[in-house]
């Protein structure tokens, strides 16, 4: 189990950083209810995904990646293989049990396709000596690993790796990634909001969210819209967050946006101390177009690097030391000199 953590760890940070302007709807079920999208290549563009990739991710995928090396004699370029993803993406089809009926697509170069085709067929042939028995199997020309206890994976040679935790649903993800199964249809489910190219991250939930009474009081407003969004990326020196929210109604739009701009003066009104905070709030813009509502929120990339950069010094710093106002290493204080004892 340890064995395979270490293999899906090359692949699961990169979700945390980061749907982008365009959707890989062809490789997506059509019954999907929710969807996470990071388009790789866009995010290590943006200078907010430069800064991510060279100033934390290299160095948190360096302990596994040498695990990987050592165990099963590889020699992984960690940069090969961050710039290997083109994209991932996750969907599920039920709400109740989001993991049991989750995929994961990964969209790899050649070469990262074979070190991960490598390991597998590794653990395969090796049989009850591998750390994790995996079994291989083709199914119509498919390589398909069951991996135990864990979860399946199928490889579709020049396309895409897809893993979910049963075989049925990893089965089904690869029947929509080889044109065998219905995918998503253009304008369904996620349809309807603005295209935006320049974001690298999204999430997308439909169906009026399917969540009812398991939304927190803070979060009601959402159950009178039938589908929502989230994008973020980067424009100019700005890194921008969109919430769009579909309504049912007209009426319902109007109430959506009335509620979010309510929401926003008496964030204001509440005078908060944290500049940016402050700056947060005055950069919010929220606008109507037809059945959308459009919440809007700009940051200056420069100070999303500053707090990357105070983010990477915590993580790198040793226990002992601390850091300046500038967030510069300083050494830890010397132990004062005990007082001379006092003699009678």
């Amino acid at each position: 189990m340890k064995r395979l953590a270490l293999t899906l760890a090359l692949f699961i940070p990169l979700l945390h950083p980061a749907l982008a302007g365009s959707i890989p709807k062809e490789e997506i079920a059509d019954n999907a209810k929710w969807l996470i999208h990071l388009d790789a290549a866009q995010f290590r563009a943006s200078k907010i995904g430069g800064f991510v990739l060279s100033e934390l991710l290299d160095k948190q995928l360096a302990v596994p990646v040498k695990r990987l090396d050592d165990q099963f004699r590889l020699d992984i370029d960690v940069n090969k293989v961050i710039t290997g993803i083109n994209s991932v993406t996750i969907y599920g089809t039920d709400y109740d049990s989001p993991q049991a009926h989750a995929v994961l697509l990964i969209r790899t170069g050649p070469e990262l396709e074979k070190i991960v085709v490598g390991v597998l067929a590794g653990m395969a042939l090796a049989g009850t000596n591998a750390p994790v028995p995996v079994t291989q199997t083709d199914v119509a020309g498919l390589a398909f690993y069951a991996i135990k206890d864990t979860g399946y994976c199928a490889v579709l040679p020049g396309k895409t790796i897809a893993f979910g935790r049963s075989r049925e649903v990893t089965e089904n993800a690869a029947n929509v990634l080889g044109g065998k199964a219905p995918s998503l249809p253009s304008g369904k489910l996620f349809g309807g909001f603005e295209d935006m190219k320049e974001a690298f991250f999204f999430v997308g939930v439909a169906e009026g969210f399917g969540l009812g009474n398991k939304l927190p009081p803070q979060a009601k407003l959402l159950q009178v819209a039938d589908a929502g969004r989230v994008v973020l990326g980067e424009t100019a020196d700005q890194l921008f967050l969109n919430l769009a929210l579909r309504g049912k109604t007209q009426e319902t739009v109007a109430q959506m946006q009335q509620v979010m701009q309510g929401l926003i003066a008496i964030g204001s009104l509440s005078q908060p101390q944290d500049k940016d905070v402050a700056q947060l709030l005055q950069s919010i813009k929220v606008s109507t177009n037809g059945n959308i509502v459009n919440v809007r929120v700009d940051y200056p990339i420069s100070g999303a690097l500053d707090h990357l950069t105070q983010t990477r010094n915590n993580m790198l710093r040793k226990p002992d030391q601390t850091l300046d106002a500038a967030g510069s290493e300083n050494p830890p204080l010397p132990p004062s000199n005990p007082l001379p004892p006092v003699t009678h």
